[in-house]
């Protein structure tokens, strides 16, 4: 019975002057080594596709699975972390905030401007097998929201990235990993299959599918 390690990054990149959240930045050297770590211990990358078809009985997975995911769709994903991972034969899957594509990271107050992937850049990666989940569709605190707004975010944004993806998206990345009973339920009234929360723990046969654990990885 295998366990699920899911790591969690933001930015591969260097850090930049003036950046205000330093910890959401791995540098690319930091991220080479981590890779080539985990495929010296034998990780082999899966998608949630194929987790939800293993907790559903489906399809089996190999010996020491992981997931690797990134959190916004910043396009140093693209240009900097996926040569990274061809290299080390990772794919990964990238959580979007799907009213937010093509400009910047603008929830993230005072900190320096990043971009972000525009439709034909996740278009691109999407043929080449990476998976594309959701992040809300402004990237809101959803425990701070009315129950019909966070479901609107929920919902709204599972749906325009289908239209984008022509694809089911079926999992959810709770924004600041901040979520709660109620949250969860309309994640489910919204059709999501999964969502992650961040918890540095791995993911066992009976853990709950609404509250899959990721690891967050940081400067």
């Amino acid at each position: 019975m295998p366990t699920v390690p899911v790591l969690n990054y933001h930015k591969v990149a260097e850090i930049p002057p003036g950046a205000r959240f330093r910890c959401n930045y791995v540098e690319p050297a930091q991220f080479a080594a981590q890779l080539k770590f985990l495929r010296r211990a034998g990780f082999q990358s899966i998608s949630f596709g194929q987790y939800l078809a293993y907790r559903r009985g489906d399809e089996g997975l190999p010996r020491r699975p992981i997931m690797i995911t990134f959190d916004d769709g910043y396009r140093s994903n693209l240009e900097i972390a996926l040569p990274l991972l061809r290299e080390y034969g990772f794919t990964p899957t990238v959580f979007l905030v799907s009213d937010r594509i093509g400009e910047t990271n603008s929830w993230d107050v005072d900190e320096v401007p990043e971009a972000l992937l525009s439709v034909r850049e996740i278009r691109a990666m999407q043929r080449e097998g990476i998976e594309f989940q959701s992040h809300t569709c402004t990237h809101a605190r959803l425990t701070t929201l009315p129950a019909t707004s966070a479901l609107s975010e929920l919902l709204d944004s599972r749906l325009a990235l289908e239209d984008v993806l022509d694809a089911p998206v079926d999992v959810i990345a709770y924004p600041w990993g901040d979520q709660n009973e109620q949250i969860r339920r309309l994640a489910s009234e919204a059709g999501y299959a999964a969502g992650v929360i961040v918890r540095r723990r791995t993911n066992f046969d009976k853990t709950p599918l609404m509250e899959l654990r990721r690891i967050g990885i940081n400067h």
